[in-house]
Order: structure tokens, then sequence, then C-alpha cells
């Protein structure tokens, strides 16, 4: 048997919408989130799921709630799948910071991961701790199939995480919002077998 992980992105907020740094900032869904959440979990009502977990934060653990609607099953809350801690830079747009923080910027754009945001968390410390976080999902739900909600950033760097990738990378995986995407395990072994699905 298999274990499976589907990974998905949670719903859009204001701050989505305004591209404003969210990071561990806890903004709830905008209308259109809501909308967002509701075509999602229609889309899995169907799915045989047999646990959630989600980040603690509202935009995700409201989407979350959403999807189980339909399943009615244990939905725990994993501080581990947070977004990554943007310190002083949440709630700030790129052009805001790269107006305050010209040099960190140019740091972080040119290696995000030798550069932290200013009070903010360590792009390799972040890929550590979620990767840590759903090892031991995967773990503790051997051959089951586990759906979570969690944030961009969070699949980007588990992705990078699960591929041996530089975490530098992480970029070049798009999630959009309440993007779907899949891992099988089999014995150990990951295979990607859907990426950034969106519900139609």
């Amino acid at each position: 048997m298999a274990t499976e992980l589907i990974l998905v992105r949670h719903a859009e907020t204001d701050w989505n919408k305004d591209k404003r740094f969210q990071g561990q900032e806890d903004p709830t869904l905008n209308e259109t989130g809501c909308k967002q959440a509701d075509k999602l979990a229609k889309y899995l009502a169907d799915w045989d799921i047999d646990i959630i977990y989600t980040s603690d934060l509202k935009r995700a653990f409201t989407t979350a709630e959403a999807i189980n609607r339909y399943h009615d099953i244990q939905v725990i809350r994993e501080n581990g799948l947070r977004e990554i801690d943007f310190g002083k830079w949440e709630g700030l747009t790129y052009q805001e910071i790269s107006s305050e923080y010209p040099e960190i910027v140019k740091k972080w754009n040119q290696d995000p991961a030798s550069v932290n945001p200013p009070g903010g968390e360590n792009l390799n410390d972040f890929r550590d701790r979620v990767g840590s976080a759903f090892t031991d999902i995967i773990n503790n739900n051997e051959n089951q199939t586990i759906l979570t909600v969690s944030h961009g950033g969070t699949i980007k760097a588990y992705l990078t995480y699960l591929l041996d990738m530089p975490v530098q990378r992480y970029w070049q995986f798009e999630t959009a919002s309440t993007g779907i995407s899949i891992i099988k395990f089999f014995e150990g072994k990951a295979i990607i077998s859907s990426l950034n699905v969106l519900a139609e």
C-alpha cells in the first residue's frame, strides 16, 4: 500500500490580493477566499481522506474546516506547517520592503538562505521545520490518505526538502490559492503525481 499526501494551499485573503507578505500574521479569508474554499471543498467531497492536518493560522484552518464539512474526520492543527516568519516584513508589499530595506532585499534576492528578514526566520531553518513536520505526519499515518492545508511557502519549502534541492530554488514551484498537489510514498520513496491543480 501507499501513503498519499495531499498538499493544499489555503484560500485567498486580502493580503494575498494586495500582495502583502503574510508570514505568521493571521488575516482571515476574504469574500473571494470563502468562495474558493467552498469550491475546493465541493471538489474534494468524494475523495477518500483519512485525516486532515492544518497550519494553525486562520487562513489555513478555515480552509480545512470547509473541506471537512464533507468528510467529518479528525482535523489536527500543526504549527510546524505555518508559513515562514517574515518578521518586520509582514504586512508590507515587496515595493515597501524594497524601499525600507534595500540592502537586505538585494541580498535576499541573490541568496534568500543567506540572510534573514529583519526579526524573521532563516529559509534553511524554515525548510527544516517544515520537513520535520511533514515527516512526522507521514510516519504517524502510514498507508493512509492525508490531506494537509498550509501555505505557499510551506509547500514550496517541503518540495525542495523532498527532492533534495537547494532551498534557494523554492520559488520555481507555483502554488496558487487552493492549489492541490499530491505525493505518493511507496516504501519511503516519493512520487509527485500532481502539482498545483485547481478545483474545477
